[in-house]
């Protein structure tokens, strides 16, 4: 491929020095060589004969020039575009390569003087474009002196806007941030440390102490003199019945009796696991008690082994026991260290103590429970001995040989007499109305509401006998015993049964 030199293409200057080459040359199609390093001239020299262009395959070795002082091209007013003069030749267009995978003209040539057709900022317009890309003569067109063999370097239209003398325009000034915005940024970053702060210091404060078998046992006697059953329970095991461990029974035990005046010793390091016995005093209503308490551990579990007081309360079965105002769910039950009142739900009955008020503070004082039983008050036996007369003298009162209260008489012998129906006469005798007056009843073991006696009334008996049509009359020295009475206090209706 050969370039042709136009007709009208002045010669070059005689000024170049040897070696140098007009910027406005065409290059070799061949882009691996290039066929001189470039120095930017003086002036625009026109485009060189081919024979000027050395072969692709041989590089020629340029000789180091004398720098060349380039002229300081004048500023266009900002209304004006910036234009090549028409006076100058332009260099004529390299055929494109045939070669695949190549820009089409990836030397093109170099405007015809530093700074020409260049974008101005000012006046907003935009260069001419030669071919696909517009190209700048080594690092900074128009700069000042270029170093012999550089290389052009690229600037594709459009990516960074330059200016007059070919260098990238300045970017336009930021916009200075607000004080509402910049004092808002502070702000929130405030607030954000403080937030991140509060994350790590406010666990760190309200995490719990590492515990001790000595913090275990003030912990519960705490828990308990704050009526805070549920704090309590955590601390403690149970073995029965958990009905009275509330903080409504708790709180009626603090009613009744305070817990006051908590003192725990220090206790020994049982490692991570183990038990060991904490001493504590504390007050029940006003009275002290110095017990041990004894801790165990495992891994992180701590309890209270003899945090509970146990107590069976079997012989108020059925007559409505309650314990602080709850009844308990079972027989055998758990208690808080406290004060308890016992209470049943029949007036007939009372709880055979000295009082029904009970301290509990340790296993031993549930001692107390194992002797209590149930009796009946005084009102109480008096309705048992009024409703057992009643249905003596309504036995006695009939004529039968046997009667629902016993004292039958049917199979009496009367020594060949046959005892005769509706003949029978009972009377109470003064013995037995005292008997009746002074009967002392007797609570069943198995069904406390259950009341009976073993006292017997004094009945004298007469009935007649008929043999051979004689009529006789006879009196019962020996049977015709009465029934045992029995009233259950529990029924709706208490009414006496006979066995």
């Amino acid at each position: 491929m050969t370039n042709e030199t136009p007709d009208n293409t002045p010669a070059e200057p005689a000024d170049l020095t040897p070696g140098q080459h007009d910027l406005g040359a065409t290059l070799s199609s061949e882009p691996a060589a290039i066929a001189e390093p470039m120095q930017a001239p003086e002036s625009v020299a026109p485009v060189a004969p081919e024979s000027a262009v050395p072969p692709a395959s041989e590089p020629v070795a340029s000789a180091a020039p004398e720098p060349v002082v380039q002229p300081e091209p004048a500023v266009p007013p900002a209304s004006e575009s910036v234009a090549a003069p028409a006076s100058e030749p332009v260099a004529a267009p390299v055929e494109a390569s045939a070669t695949p995978g190549y820009d089409a003209n990836p030397y093109p040539a170099a405007p015809a003087y530093p700074g020409a057709a260049a974008y101005d900022p000012r006046a907003g317009t935009a260069p001419a474009q030669q071919g696909a890309h517009d190209f700048a003569v080594g690092a900074h067109a128009g700069a000042g002196p270029q170093p012999t063999g550089a290389y052009p370097v690229a600037n594709h239209a459009g990516a960074y806007p330059t200016s007059a003398y070919g260098m990238p325009a300045a970017p336009a000034p930021k916009k200075p941030m607000s004080k509402g915005l910049l004092f808002g940024l502070i702000g929130g970053g405030v607030v954000l440390v403080l937030i991140i702060a509060a994350a790590i210091i406010v666990p760190l404060l309200l995490r719990a102490p590492a515990q001790t078998a000595s913090g275990v046992v003030e912990g519960y006697l705490t828990a308990l003199s704050e009526g805070d059953a549920e704090t309590a329970l955590t601390y403690v095991e149970t073995y029965a019945d958990e009905s009275l461990l509330t903080d409504e029974v708790l709180a009626a035990s603090l009613e009744l009796a305070a817990i006051t005046d908590i003192v725990v010793e220090e206790s020994e390091d049982i490692g991570d696991y183990g038990s060991t016995l904490v001493s504590a005093s504390f007050a029940i209503g006003g009275e002290t008690v110095e017990r041990e308490f004894e801790v165990y551990r495992y891994d992180d579990d701590w309890q209270l082994y003899d945090g509970l007081v146990t107590a069976t309360v079997s012989s108020f079965e059925g007559l409505g026991l309650t314990v602080n105002g709850v009844e308990p769910g079972d027989e055998s039950v758990s208690l808080f260290p406290g004060t308890y009142q016992l209470a049943l739900a029949y007036e007939e009955f009372a709880i055979d103590a000295d009082s029904d008020i009970f301290t509990i503070a340790t296993d031993d004082d549930s001692e107390q429970f194992w002797d209590l039983q149930p009796v009946l008050t005084e009102d109480g036996a008096a309705d048992f001995r009024s409703l057992v007369r009643a249905a003596v003298e309504e036995c006695v009162a009939m004529k039968t040989l046997s009667t629902p209260c016993g004292m039958d008489i049917s199979d009496i012998d009367l020594q060949g007499y046959t005892p005769v129906e509706d003949s029978v006469t009972r009377t109470i005798t003064t013995e037995g109305q005292k008997d009746l007056d002074e009967m002392e009843p007797d609570i069943s073991y198995s069904s406390p509401t259950l009341v009976s006696t073993y006292d017997s009334v004094d009945v004298d008996i007469t009935l007649q006998g008929k043999k051979d049509g004689t009529t006789a009359e006879f009196d019962v020295w020996f049977g015709g015993y009465m029934n045992s009475p029995s009233v259950d206090f529990s029924a709706e209706t208490p009414t006496v049964t006979w066995d």
